[in-house]
């Protein structure tokens, strides 16, 4: 048996190799990727939300709640217009200017 480790050698560079406005381009880029990616995943939740959040108004207005809680309704209407709006960016291309 060989007692030589197999694993490739690789430098990991040390704080000194990287300058500061490198260090500060890198960061600011990994916050925009995370910002990007959450900005995604909110887009897709609204965008569900905004999907099935009718499915909410059927039994509403069944129950009466409609109508002994106005505000549930229109609390309900409230929500599916804010996640109508924030979910209307969801699997558009990102090649398209118009975000159509």
């Amino acid at each position: 048996m060989s007692t030589t480790d197999r694993t490739p050698s690789v430098r990991f560079p040390d704080a000194d190799d990287v300058s500061a406005p490198q260090l500060a381009r890198r960061t600011a880029a990994s916050a925009s990727a995370a910002f990007d990616g959450a900005v995604r995943v909110g887009e897709t939740v609204a965008f569900w939300l905004a999907a099935l959040l009718p499915l909410a108004y059927l039994p509403a207005l069944v129950s009466g709640a409609a109508s002994t809680r106005p505000l549930l309704l229109a609390g309900l209407i409230l929500a599916h217009a804010a996640s109508l709006a924030l979910g209307r960016g969801y699997a558009t291309d990102a090649s398209d200017p118009a975000g159509r």
